[in-house]
């Protein structure tokens, strides 16, 4: 049986950042330089941001407090902290779990209702060691595993910026937790055995902008929250760092320099465009976007990444092009049951280069725009007509019914053989949980002459 704290701390991490961004090469001009880790210019960037305004007070400069609304930006704080019809960092976002509902806690500086009583102390002690100033644990909901990274300064200034805004006296449901995942003090196991409170060191061996874009990555954009995968008690897999994993059906992909499922087709110039504007433009001027952000990457990009300065984005970008090429972890039997080693291995081939980017790695799609292979009961027919067809013909669409006019599935008649078709196909069948029969080429041929 396992120990209550490693069953507690499967408890979530910070679903509302999940981050999916399907692996294309892109070239486009690179963004326009800014001065990294500059006041100023995070100034300028964060004025583009429907956030509350700073505002100087007391001792704080107007220069400082606009700082500290960069960072909470670039921490994308609003997104877990801000219900729908609420004010910003008024908080009340249900986040619901297996283990029960948690409601994410006003940040706003209410001494009654929010965090108008922290100290410097408190607020350090709270993102850094996920305490609170009554001394119970933070349920990791609240990204601190990521946040020990940061500059106690950084953090301090986020604090000012909070502080600069107008109290309200909101008071958020309280937590709906079911037992015993409601005892808060089984997270003191869980910290003990995997919270490293070890600040961010910069490599002396790396560039200033390599080491801006690994304090961004790993502290304040805590982006392995998402993309790294969790052991069996909900902590970061760190020897697996980045390497892609599946939150709330969502799948965000692996972030390493890998050729096949993750960023070494891509440029830094290309990744810090797509970063800034979610989407990545394809080399020839004119056309279509080849890929764009969707779902909750779509919120990441409008609500924090397009509003940070361009050099902190191109940092970023050089960072993650520098991680070493490591494969994402499987999460399905290595050759399932119905499949041939080769059937396999050239069907996983073929789906990673023409259909991973739409359907995803794992088949779950993104609804509503491409529908999930994993579970289709379509897909897993006895009599594999429809995919067959599918492959054959594509699924050419009504542009204006579609997310874009480039969201079609084309067809892939013309440049498959039925041998590759019906590999295709059989991968697609038996993989994710499928658990379908393999088609042959002749199944193919014989609707290929059916037109």
């Amino acid at each position: 049986m396992q120990h209550r704290v490693a069953i507690l701390a499967t408890l979530l991490t910070c679903a509302a950042t999940a981050a999916l961004m399907p692996v294309i090469a892109a070239e486009p001009a690179p963004p326009a330089a800014a001065k990294p880790d500059s006041q100023p210019q995070a100034a300028a960037a964060a004025t583009k941001s429907l956030l509350p305004p700073a505002r100087a007070y007391g001792d704080l400069s107007q220069e400082r407090v606009n700082y500290g609304r960069y960072l909470t930006i670039a921490g994308d704080c609003a997104a877990c902290h801000t219900r729908d019809g609420g004010k910003p960092f008024e908080g009340g976002l249900a986040i619901d779990t297996p283990f029960g509902v948690l409601y994410t806690p006003n940040i706003r500086p209410s001494k009654a209702h929010g965090i108008g009583e922290f100290s410097d102390e408190d607020f350090l002690r709270a993102l850094q060691h996920g305490i609170r100033p009554d001394g119970k644990p933070y349920y990791p909901a609240l990204p601190y595993p990521s946040y020990t990274k940061v500059k106690d300064d950084d953090l301090l200034a986020i604090k000012d910026y909070l502080f600069s805004l107008e109290p309200t006296s909101y008071r958020p449901p309280e937590s709906q937790m079911r037992w015993p995942f409601d005892m808060r003090d089984l997270l003191f196991g869980w910290q003990l055995l995997f919270l490293d409170k070890e600040r961010f060191q910069a490599n002396p061996d790396k560039s200033d902008e390599w080491n801006r874009g690994a304090y961004l990555v790993e502290g304040l954009g805590h982006c392995g929250s998402c993309h790294t995968p969790r052991n069996i008690a909900g902590a970061k897999e760190h020897k697996e760092a980045l390497t892609g994993a599946i939150i709330d059906g969502w799948y965000a992909p692996n972030l390493t320099n890998d050729l096949t499922e993750g960023l070494g087709r891509w440029t830094v110039e290309a990744l810090a465009t797509y970063l800034a504007t979610g989407e990545a433009p394809p080399a020839k001027a004119g056309e279509g976007p080849q890929t764009a952000a969707l779902g909750p990457m779509a919120e990441v990009v409008h609500d924090s990444l397009s509003q940070l300065a361009a050099s902190d984005l191109r940092a970023m970008a050089v960072y993650l092009k520098d991680r070493p090429a490591q494969e994402a972890p499987r999460t399905t039997p290595p050759v399932p049951h119905q499949l041939t080693e080769e059937t396999y291995v050239k069907g996983r081939k073929l789906y990673a280069s023409y259909c991973a980017s739409c359907h995803q790695s794992h088949g779950q799609g993104l609804p509503p725009y491409f529908p999930a292979l994993a579970g289709n009961e379509v897909v897993t027919l006895e009599r594999p007509n429809d995919i067959i067809k599918t492959l054959l013909l594509g699924a050419p669409s009504d542009p204006s019914q579609a997310y874009s006019a480039h969201v079609v599935m084309p067809s892939f008649g013309s440049i498959f053989t039925d041998k590759q078709i019906a590999t295709l196909a059989s991968y697609i069948r038996a993989n994710w949980g499928n658990d379908a029969a393999p088609v042959t080429p002749d199944q193919v041929a014989a609707l290929r002459s059916d037109g």
